[in-house]
């Protein structure tokens, strides 16, 4: 899960408002500069950081869905692989076709030997 979005310009322009409202009389410097004004601007940044995290947390969702299907998805692949080697055999063309790879083809591992003189 993602981490929320928080704005320091947000958080820092709320504190500014707060001392800007304790002034008496509250000051208007004109041109969309009074107190209200800068207040609002805050809300509508408020309002819009909500609404991105809240779509945030929907996409999320929707990501913890999807893994979730392609789990399923990749589990039922390797079933129907199993149910061909099940009914054919792992060596068969059928399995083969099913993309699994013949039994008598695998390589198989091999042991690996210490000679004394890599031990010193």
């Amino acid at each position: 899960m993602a981490v929320t979005r928080t704005s320091k310009a947000l958080a820092s322009s709320l504190r500014r408002w707060e001392r800007l409202s304790s002034i008496n009389p509250q000051p208007d410097f004109g041109a969309g500069f009074s107190i209200a004004d800068f207040k609002a601007k805050i809300d509508a940044l408020a309002s819009l950081e909500a609404s991105y995290n809240r779509t945030r947390s929907e996409v999320d969702a929707q990501l913890s869905t999807l893994k979730k299907a392609e789990m399923e998805l990749l589990d039922h692949r390797e079933r129907m692989l199993t149910a061909i080697a099940f009914l054919y055999g792992k060596d068969s063309e059928e399995y083969v076709a099913a993309g699994g790879v013949r039994k008598s083809e695998r390589k198989r591992p091999r042991l690996r030997t210490v000679s004394p003189a890599q031990t010193e």
